[in-house]
């Protein structure tokens, strides 16, 4: 009972020492920050089905499809050369064979004949096996591309998108500007009509229309234009304007959940990341390419196996006979290119150099990378700010409309006025929309570096990284 006591401690500690090496052997990895609701398609619900439709229609989404696919297929091709090989030949025909010095006596043949080998390549120094996992890492590196491709398109759809609703806002204000215009330009004439004012101050109230009017075409038209290359862009057949929302709700920041996921992509230096896997797995790549020359100048063997029927000739004197002949063959064999002019040599330093490109190339890019992560990050903060300071001058404008209508109804100014005052709100809310659009262009483009996209859902599950 002792023994049996004690035997079951040391199973559980030896457990528990198991389990703890395990976590403290484990490489800390960025977790997942909780980003639901914060997204610009949580706030604008049209969006999300934009970028649901991207991930099928969008012509850079199809483009690295195809991509994807061209990398399987490359992989096929190299997995083949460790598969064996069969091969074969054959004809049918009439043989007439004769001596030169005696034409007269003349043999004749005629029949199906063939040829046909299988080999297999046997030993390659590992040359064959890292041909193929090197085109396996680029399948893997094809598909990581791919996401990054889908989530880059969605962080540019997003700012896009964000852009369009302003700028409709702003152009709603620009048509009630113009509105407002043409009344003053009827009240003008009938002053000038009355003899109050005089034929030029009419003249210069007609060409502020005319130019208003002309700003406000321009915008129209490249309001349309932008639309267009947005639905280009997304895949879709058209984006008509009623078709986007009329605001952007106000998002709301939580400067303690930036700066933890800002940590955590600082702590592990990004290693996290889309890029930085991508990059890892070139640098694999290129170490199994770097294998692969390394041997080019050892010798390789391989084996086969042939059966033949063929056609044979035997002189004997001056009298040439054919007889059918059928022939099996087994063999090992091996092949050794012995110098190759140092080619082999360049081919070793070239693919030394490419690693050490990609390295360093990784280096730099994951380096500007965490300083592009740090500067949205402030760039937050201050777009928060301004978010705030949007809000005082939206209630400043409502707070003028409301002295306008006041007045007004007390027949201190005009009525016109309240019309003035509501193209201020107009203006107060373009101008609002405008600040929430950049931030949340900054938080959509933080996300896709700092965590895991939520649009990335959308991706089919043999596109899926593992969670980090």
């Amino acid at each position: 009972m002792v023994l049996s006591g004690f035997t079951s401690q040391r199973v559980v500690l030896r457990t528990v020492f198991m389990l703890m090496s395990l976590l403290l052997g484990a490489p800390l990895r960025a977790q997942p920050a909780d980003v639901a609701g914060t997204m610009p398609e949580d706030y604008l619900p049209e969006l999300k089905q934009v970028l649901a439709t991207a991930l099928q229609r969008s012509p850079e989404t199809i483009l690295r499809a195809f991509e994807v696919e061209l990398s399987q297929a490359r992989l096929q091709i190299e997995r083949s050369a460790q598969l064996p090989q069969l091969r074969g030949n054959f004809n049918y025909g009439m043989t007439e064979t004769a001596t030169a010095s005696n034409t007269s006596s003349k043999t004749r043949d005629n029949g199906f004949f063939y040829n046909f080998g299988l080999s297999q390549e046997v030993f390659h120094w590992g040359a064959l096996k890292n041909k193929s996992d090197a085109a396996r890492l680029n399948v893997l590196i094809q598909d990581r591309s791919y996401v990054q491709a889908y989530r880059d398109l969605s962080v540019m759809l997003r700012r896009a998108y964000l852009a369009l609703v302003v700028e409709k806002a702003r152009l709603r204000q620009g048509r009630e500007a113009l509105h407002l215009l043409d009344d003053d330009v009827a009240i003008a004439k009938a002053k000038k009509a009355s003899g109050s004012i005089s034929a030029a101050a009419l003249a210069s109230e007609e060409l502020r229309l005319r130019e208003s009017k002309l700003e406000l075409d321009r915008a129209e038209t490249e309001f349309a234009a932008n639309r267009a290359r947005f639905a280009r862009l997304a895949g879709l057949p058209e984006l008509p304007e009623d078709k986007l929302p009329a605001e952007i709700p106000r998002p709301a920041y939580s400067e303690t959940r930036t700066a933890a996921m800002g940590a955590v992509l600082l702590r592990d230096h990004a290693k996290s990341t889309l890029e930085y896997e991508i990059y890892d797995l070139r640098v694999k790549e290129a170490e199994l390419r770097e294998k692969v020359e390394k041997v080019r100048l050892l010798p390789k063997f391989g084996a086969n196996i042939g059966y033949s029927l063929e056609n044979t000739t035997n002189v004997n004197g001056n009298i040439a006979e054919q007889r059918a002949v059928a022939r099996q063959t087994i063999g090992i064999g091996g092949a050794w290119n012995i110098f190759d002019g140092f080619a082999t040599r360049g081919a070793k330093r070239e693919a030394l150099a490419a690693r050490r490109v990609i390295e360093q190339r990784r280096a730099i890019d994951i380096e500007e990378l965490l300083q592009r992560a740090q500067k949205l990050q402030r760039d937050l903060q201050l777009d928060a700010t301004q978010l705030e300071l949007g809000d005082i001058h939206a209630g400043m404008a409502a707070e003028a409309r409301r002295r306008a209508g006041e007045e007004a109804g007390f027949g201190l100014i005009p009525k016109g006025e309240i019309k003035r005052a509501e193209i201020g709100i107009l203006q107060a809310q373009a101008r609002n929309f405008e600040m929430r659009a950049a931030y949340l262009g900054h938080w959509a483009e933080f996300v896709a570096v700092a965590a895991d996209d939520p649009v990335l859902n959308n991706i089919p599950a043999r596109y899926a990284r593992e969670k980090k």
